[in-house]
């Protein structure tokens, strides 16, 4: 079992921006994707939003995965086959958790390989960019989550912030 390390980010952080940065950039490409097919359709009108969705699906990789909690802690695992420690990025913020991982997978590069040796007609391993955001309606503690890859399984373990502590405030009349 490989641990993995794990970016924790809080949002007045200045790497937060980075994260921002990048999304962006994945959205352009999706953008430019999305016209693209637009175009392809004689740009007739009535399919743009199914050309944006094909676009995301054919540039975004959104591995399975479920999402599990108790009273201490949520637990993710995502199906990631042919990726290694070093290829994932984890980022742990107060109220999410994103994945991310850039090109492509083991098997995607060697599809790539066997396909300058042979031809291909039909492929269905590319790479993609895989990117998830798991969402929870209670914070975390960023700085306790831990994260481990075994066997093209990905678990994350996001501790649960301690309950804010109540401060009784003594009110004076005038």
């Amino acid at each position: 079992m490989n641990k993995l390390s794990i970016r924790y980010l809080f949002p007045e952080d200045p790497d937060a921006l980075s994260l921002f940065e990048s999304l962006n950039e994945l959205e352009e490409a999706i953008r430019q994707r999305a016209f693209g097919l637009f175009s392809e359709r004689g740009t007739a009108h009535g399919g743009e939003m199914e050309d944006w969705l094909r676009a995301e699906r054919e540039l975004v990789w959104m591995p399975q995965s479920e999402t599990m909690e108790d009273d201490k802690q949520f637990r993710l695992r995502l199906i990631v086959p042919g990726l290694e420690a070093q290829d994932l990025q984890i980022t742990a913020m107060p109220d999410a958790i994103i994945v991310q991982a850039e090109g492509a997978s083991k098997e995607a590069k060697e599809a790539k390989e066997a396909k300058e040796a042979s031809t291909v007609p039909f492929r269905e391993l590319r790479g993609r960019k895989l990117f998830r955001r798991f969402d929870f309606e209670e914070p975390i503690d960023p700085a306790r989550t831990e994260a481990s890859l075994a066997k093209g399984i990905l678990e994350i373990v996001a501790s649960k912030a301690a309950p804010a502590k109540q401060v009784k405030v003594a009110v004076q009349g005038a």
